[in-house]
């Protein structure tokens, strides 16, 4: 009667193996959920900081629309596949110093200036079009695209970046940054 009483009262060591094992199945779970939600979350600021990035454009446009709503070169707002490797093309100082006389040519030219800076900061493998476009969708492939028809009354902003390895879906995995579709496109408002 004594050993049955001593069976009944202690755990075995193979219940103690398999709760050890379940413990660290469910740990590596959760340590595996804490890193995907870090990834997520820089992912999401990175989009973040395009919206806003697309957003400070759509306001320095409408604060300048004799030269924004012009579709020629004279308009210094549209860019075509622009890379942070290719600069920025404005001289620092331009339009900010005091007393400087910028007309709204030479202010639109700063302007995107000093924003490729902040895009090529903001966004890893930055590229960049601000083009007129009036179906930047791309209904056979799914997805929007690069090339801008160069007609119409809509401008638009397409920003394009790096994404994190885990953020690449499996219709773009192992393509190259410059065959990825643009990431967001956003219509500006001009005047």
């Amino acid at each position: 009667m004594a050993t049955s009483r001593q069976a009944a009262t202690g755990f075995s060591l193979v219940e103690v193996l398999v709760s050890i094992a379940v413990l660290s199945v469910g740990l590596l779970g959760s340590i595996g959920m804490l890193l995907t939600a870090v990834r997520t979350g820089k992912e999401a600021a990175t989009f973040a900081a395009a919206v806003n990035l697309a957003r400070d454009l759509s306001e320095k446009v409408r604060m300048n629309p004799g030269v924004a709503a012009r579709n020629d070169a004279a308009n210094t707002y549209l860019v075509a596949n622009w890379t942070e490797d290719a600069g920025t093309g404005a001289a620092p100082g331009g339009c900010a110093a005091a007393g400087a006389a910028c007309d709204p040519e030479s202010l639109a030219a700063w302007d995107m200036g000093e924003w490729k800076r902040r895009v090529a900061k903001a966004l890893p493998g930055a590229r960049l079009s601000v083009c007129f476009d009036d179906h930047p969708w791309n209904a056979s492939a799914g997805e929007y695209a690069w090339p801008c028809s160069g007609s119409g009354r809509n401008v638009v902003v397409k920003l394009g970046w790096v994404p994190h390895a885990d953020a690449v879906d499996a219709k773009h995995d192992g393509k190259p940054q410059r065959e990825l579709p643009p990431r967001l496109v956003m219509q500006l408002v001009v005047g």
